[in-house]
């Protein structure tokens, strides 16, 4: 078990260099809570077993990259431009044909 992931999991926003400090005297023993400044009592063995166990099976949201964001953004650009280009085209085709119309109307007006 890593202490420091387990109480990570558990107090996300925690600074593990000012809110606790996990250490291991290197001597074969366990490494353990040496300081504690977050304002809940100190986890007990169990709690940071459960935490521990329970972010293995939750892995921690992991934002999604900003490239892949950045360039899903510009294909929904190109394709809403690509549409607008469309219907400028066939706003265009049917503003011709009106004018047309209006200019044939026009002719017959002058027979």
């Amino acid at each position: 078990m890593n202490i420091g992931e387990a109480i990570l999991y558990k107090y996300s926003t925690a600074d593990p260099t000012k809110d606790f400090i996990v250490q291991n005297n290197g001597d074969g023993s366990p490494s353990y809570i040496a300081e504690w400044n977050i304002r809940a009592p100190i986890p007990t063995q169990e709690e940071l077993q459960a935490w521990w166990e329970e972010s293995k099976s939750n892995p921690p949201y992991e934002p999604p990259d900003q490239v892949a964001l950045l360039a899903q953004e510009l294909s929904q650009e190109k394709l809403a431009r690509k549409q607008l280009e469309e219907l400028n085209q066939t706003l265009g085709n049917a503003l011709s044909e009106i004018k047309l119309q209006l200019l044939s109307l026009q002719g017959e007006d002058n027979v």
